[in-house]
């Protein structure tokens, strides 16, 4: 693994852009998210659970779709493994139409639907899906919000948000240089002793705060889910939109063990991982090719 990520051009234009759209430089590592994390950690042990009942719940509104696992970056400790298992997969633009179509017919009533990676920019059809999500807006749901989430790196990133209509959002990680801070997503709590009475069904903040996930795997019951399946390919993603009565609790009890943002973890700018992840990189990265 390397250190650092590529040198980015350009960012002045982008700040200006983020000013004038009305967005602001995310942060992924906040004060508050560590103290919420830690009672995440104390609230998913198995005591508590058995009082007080599971405290998160899977959003029916929010949903975030991994388009394509290409990036630009080498930022360590990616959690949808961009850096460990690189890979040039991305979504077919018949899946956008399906997914579309079966919010329709199921009434679906979607607030915010967010473009991830990898980095969304990089889908060779980024644009297409765009326009098939706006034009799902306008005919079907006015009040969606339509988020595309960036690390706002390099020309071509750039260029392609500059593109952008003005009723897009972007979320702009905006990494430019040295690597961030990230939770070591590679420490899987099941290798932690720490975690020995956690309840895994539980899930965490990102099923309310982040949503559904839908990748070129499948539905998951989050998109990280759904790029941990990846790697180990348990291929259990759903190939249809879940109902609303479907908690994804098999996935939760599946992925959550090797998640590194079950419970608490301190950030860190090094490469952190656990022994099940390392096997399992072995096993991916022998199958398949990495990413020209």
């Amino acid at each position: 693994m390397r250190m650092g990520n590529p040198a980015c051009s350009g960012n002045i234009i982008e700040k200006v852009r983020h000013a004038m759209r009305g967005n602001k430089i995310h942060r992924n590592i906040t004060v508050k998210r560590l103290a919420l994390d830690f009672i995440q950690f104390l609230r998913c042990q198995r005591p508590l659970v058995y009082l007080f009942g599971n405290p998160f719940q899977r959003s029916r509104h929010y949903i975030e779709i991994d388009i394509t696992y290409r990036c630009n970056l080498m930022c360590l400790n990616c959690n949808r493994s961009c850096t460990q298992s690189p890979s040039p997969i991305e979504m077919p633009v018949a899946t956008i139409v399906s997914f579309i179509d079966q919010s329709i017919a199921s009434g679906a009533t979607w607030r915010r639907i967010r473009l991830l990676g990898g980095e969304p920019t990089l889908h060779t059809r980024f644009f297409d899906i765009i326009e098939l999500l706006r034009a799902y807006r306008t005919a079907h749901n006015p009040e969606l919000r339509i988020v595309v989430c960036t690390n706002g790196c390099g020309a071509k990133v750039q260029r392609r948000l500059q593109q952008l209509p003005a009723d897009i959002a972007i979320k702009n990680t905006s990494k430019l240089g040295g690597q961030r801070l990230f939770r070591p997503f590679n420490r899987a709590p099941v290798d932690s002793r720490w975690n020995r009475f956690a309840d895994f069904s539980c899930g965490c903040r990102i099923l309310g705060d982040c949503g559904i996930g839908l990748t070129p795997m499948g539905y998951y019951a989050c998109a990280v889910a759904g790029g941990i399946d990846r790697i180990f390919e348990f291929n259990v993603g759903r190939p249809q939109l879940p109902e609303p009565g479907d908690d994804l609790e098999n996935h939760l009890r599946l992925f959550c063990r090797y998640c590194g943002h079950f419970g608490f973890q301190w950030p860190t700018k090094q490469a952190k991982m656990s022994p099940v992840w390392q096997k399992a990189y072995r096993r991916c990265n022998m199958r398949r090719p990495a990413a020209p």
